[in-house]
């Protein structure tokens, strides 16, 4: 599929609607606390349907289903979004006992939901279905396994347990407080009948909602927690009502007619275009994560040439795309990192973002295509109005780039083949959890990997410095084990400073090599109807539903 530069151009300009209208957007977890209950009902509109909605119980990671798990199931530790703090939750405090291992002690006052209280063996328990069921998942597979094969946690008393894992990464608390870590008990779940029902019926668990039903095609429905430990929290709504429609513009317009109150996850630039509407709220928020930019740098490929990437990246509009990407409310990123994080390192100048056809065109001929080049795009049907804009800005330079935007099932497949020359995947970078610069790690979990094996490994790194390739989506990109070593190294550093200096290095060495190229801070939207407050976030910029009020 190939799209004319007028198309591009045309893309841009449109950018004039959503720029007079960022008045009226609001950001993410502004509005005051709710102190109210209601016996009202809450509607929100979802993209899509859920396949289990205790994604933990059968190893899934389903955005909609993790949304659901945060208001259903409380973790051991919460994050507080307004202030990027870990605070206690159903535990009242933790202690690192080693490098690996956290001791936690629980509250005393929390009831289950079959009416037991929570006690240190329901940790376990939990712990225990992360390792069966999501081994290959960054839920299970950072666990610590002892000697029977089970996970590494031990409960010392009734409100006292220890968690293992199997790496070192000091903000591994900050991954403990996603909603995929929520936390049950044995005796609710062997009730509903084991882990494949309760996926599907997870009357479970101690969070400030219930689940009631779940009519599949339909609805998904809710109910206030009465019992729920935390008496400083009050659910504005005794119901909370989920439906699932595609199509955005289909959410958008259910808000307007008052059937729903809440259109989440609309595309950015639509959300957008529903800013000057005075009976609705726009919000738009960054949620720590980069859009990037990958080569395929596998031997043969022509981005695989260092001379053919520093081309594409000087030929780039990067305030185009950041305008098309952001509808015009984020600027270019000028780091891995996005801007807010606690580790970002400002690695470029805005002078180096500007765009160079005439250095890019001196790049290709050297690397051998004065004549031009041929390159593919491989993207899904929401990235298309970016890689229109890429188009243009490539063929001035002399680069025609090809688009190949398949449904997601062969995105997934091709992504993970490597069929294409780039591909825009973004990398959620809210802390150093174990995954950081996953796109470039070298696989160091791989059970099959022996000792002899590994020292194999590096012996064959050192004479030709590379790794090999990381078949992932992103991938594959051949990096080195020099750079994955220093990855690792501020992943497990303690001085949070020291490791902002590392990763900064870090992001030098991949600007030299030009590996990645980074684009915009990737962004969430949706839409309210007016009297709606409350909007809060969980990890990876998921709402919460739990919330909401109307004022």
């Amino acid at each position: 599929m190939y799209f004319k530069r007028t198309a591009a151009l045309a893309l841009v300009g449109a950018l004039a609607f959503s720029t007079v209208a960022m008045a009226d957007v609001k950001g993410a977890n502004e509005d005051a606390v709710n102190t109210q209950k209601t016996e009202d009902t809450l509607n929100v509109g979802f993209a899509s349907e859920p396949s289990a909605i205790w994604g933990s119980a059968v190893g899934k990671t389903e955005n909609e289903g993790n949304i659901i798990q945060g208001a259903i199931l409380d973790t051991l530790v919460a994050k507080d979004y307004s202030t990027n703090e870990i605070i206690p939750w159903l535990a009242t405090e933790w202690e690192w006992v080693d490098e690996t291992h956290c001791k936690f002690t629980l509250r005393d006052d929390v009831t289950m939901s079959d009416g037991t209280p929570l006690v240190a063996d329901d940790v376990v328990y939990s712990f225990n279905v992360f390792l069966q069921t999501s081994a290959s998942t960054d839920t299970g597979r950072f666990l610590g396994v002892l000697d029977d094969g089970s996970a590494d946690a031990v409960a010392e008393d009734e409100h006292t347990v220890t968690i293992g894992f199997n790496t070192v990464a000091p903000d591994m608390l900050e991954m403990m407080t996603m909603t995929n870590f929520g936390i049950v008990s044995e005796d609710e779940v062997e009730a509903l009948g084991g882990l494949e029902a309760a996926s599907t019926n997870p009357q479970l668990g101690s969070g400030k909602y219930k689940f009631v039903e779940w009519n599949n095609g339909q609805n998904i429905k809710l109910e206030r927690n009465e019992d729920y430990w935390n008496t400083d929290y009050a659910g504005y709504y005794q119901y909370i009502n989920i439906t699932f429609i595609n199509d955005p513009a289909s959410r958008a317009m259910s808000v307007q007619s008052g059937d729903l109150d809440v259109a989440y996850d609309m595309p950015v630039t639509q959300a957008a275009t529903y800013a000057a509407d005075e009976s609705l709220s726009t919000i738009v928020y960054t949620f720590g994560q980069t859009a990037h930019l990958w080569y395929n740098m596998t031997e043969g490929k022509a981005t695989s040439d260092i001379l053919v990437r520093q081309a594409i990246d000087k030929a780039l509009n990067f305030d185009a795309l950041a305008g098309i990407g952001t509808a015009g409310y984020g600027e270019p990123s000028l780091g891995y990192f996005t801007s807010d994080s606690a580790y970002y390192n400002e690695t470029y100048t805005t002078e180096e973002r500007a765009v160079d056809i005439e250095g890019a065109k001196e790049l290709l001929a050297e690397a051998g295509y004065a004549d031009g080049l041929e390159i593919t795009a491989l993207g899904l049907q929401d990235t298309e109005p970016l890689y229109t804009v890429m188009q243009a800005n490539l063929a001035e330079a002399g680069i025609t780039l090809n688009l190949d935007i398949p449904d997601t099932a062969q995105f997934v497949e091709a992504a993970f083949g490597g069929d294409y020359d780039i591909i825009m995947v973004g990398e959620y970078t809210a802390a150093r959890y174990p995954t950081l610069f996953c796109f470039l790690q070298e696989d160091r979990s791989a059970a099959d990997v022996s000792a002899e094996t590994e020292a194999e490994a590096s012996t064959e790194a050192e004479s030709d410095g590379t790794v090999g390739t990381t078949m992932v989506i992103g991938g594959p990109k051949v990096t080195t084990k020099a750079l994955s070593d220093k990855i690792f190294a501020a992943i497990e550093e303690s001085d949070e400073a020291k490791a902002i200096e590392e990763l900064g290095a870090i992001e030098q060495e991949l600007k030299e090599d030009c590996i990645v190229t980074n684009l915009y801070p990737e962004m969430k939207a949706a839409v309210l109807g007016g009297s709606i407050k409350g909007y809060t976030t969980q990890e990876r910029g998921f709402v919460d539903l739990t919330n909401f009020y109307e004022e």
